[in-house]
């Protein structure tokens, strides 16, 4: 299962209370036995949709999970699609980096050039 889930609440859009948990644990929880995979959550739609090869490079997507053929497949997809995938490690440590709002990765538009 791939998470691109963030835990805002609308219409407000303000932070969802998750008692210090994060949402992808939440989300795990929601689907017991699956291998969960944080995952295409962090840019603007419209970035996830524009070439991924803009820019002249390949665009960064990042994400974490705690199961390595989950991710490998992830990271395949993510190649396939044409952007560039960055593995964070654990699902809940690497979810918490790209968590919007919180996590101090959303948002950030990077290419890797070459």
């Amino acid at each position: 299962m791939i998470d691109t889930n963030n835990p805002i609440e609308p219409p407000t859009f303000e932070a969802a209370e998750l008692h210090g948990r994060t949402s992808s644990e939440i989300f795990a929880d929601l689907v017991p036995g699956a291998r969960v995979v944080k995952a295409f959550n962090h840019l603007p739609a419209h970035l996830i949709s524009d070439d991924p090869q803009g820019e002249g490079g390949h665009r960064v997507l990042f994400f974490a999970g705690d199961d390595a053929p989950a991710k490998l497949a992830v990271s395949g997809l993510i190649e396939q699609l044409g952007f560039f995938g960055i593995d964070l490690g654990a699902l809940v440590g690497g979810g918490r980096l790209v968590q919007i709002p919180g996590g101090p990765l959303p948002v950030l538009n990077l290419v890797k050039l070459g």
